[in-house]
């Protein structure tokens, strides 16, 4: 089953603060990225579930991936909409998947376009072509580093807590 945490503690994972977070998942962090469609009775509207993460009090291993990864996009000069646009994604998050290998994994976005190209796997050789297209201006993300980062961060809490729930077992 996979680890999820609060979003208290999913703020300190993205590093971007308690309040920050609520504030981006009210924007659509994420989006509907990784959720699967509603069933829809065919005459009636669709809900929007642009905000759908708005509401929820748990996340797990992806998501705080792709929460990181919008972050950092952000810090790195791209506007709220673009790191969204590239954080939600479904290539990117395949590549965050659990289950998926992410060693080497690296996004490329480049100014003034904001397009954005993962590497990953056998596509790795071509990154050094890319890069010599783009010309003097690239973003380079390690998906890799990210993907580390969260899990032992959620790791880390697992332990503080598994001291705790011992005790109480006795």
């Amino acid at each position: 089953m996979d680890q999820t945490v609060t979003t208290a503690r999913a703020a300190e994972i993205v590093a971007i603060g308690y309040e920050g977070l609520r504030s981006y998942l009210k924007r659509g962090l994420l989006g509907s990225s990784g959720l699967m469609a509603p069933f829809v009775h065919p005459n009636s509207p669709a809900p929007d579930l642009s905000r759908v993460r708005a509401k929820w009090k748990r996340f797990g291993v992806v998501d705080l991936c792709l929460m990181r990864l919008a972050k950092q996009l952000i810090d790195l000069g791209l506007s709220f909409e673009q790191a969204n646009g590239i954080a939600s994604r479904d290539e990117v998050r395949k590549i965050l998947a659990r289950d998926r290998d992410t060693t080497g994994a690296t996004l490329m976005a480049w100014p003034p376009y904001y397009d954005f190209i993962v590497f990953a796997g056998h596509d790795l050789r071509h990154l050094p072509d890319r890069l010599a297209e783009v010309g003097d201006v690239a973003v380079l993300v390690q998906l890799d580093r990210i993907a580390d980062h969260v899990r032992s961060e959620i790791d880390k809490g697992t332990d503080v807590l598994a001291p705790a729930m011992a005790a109480e077992d006795q």
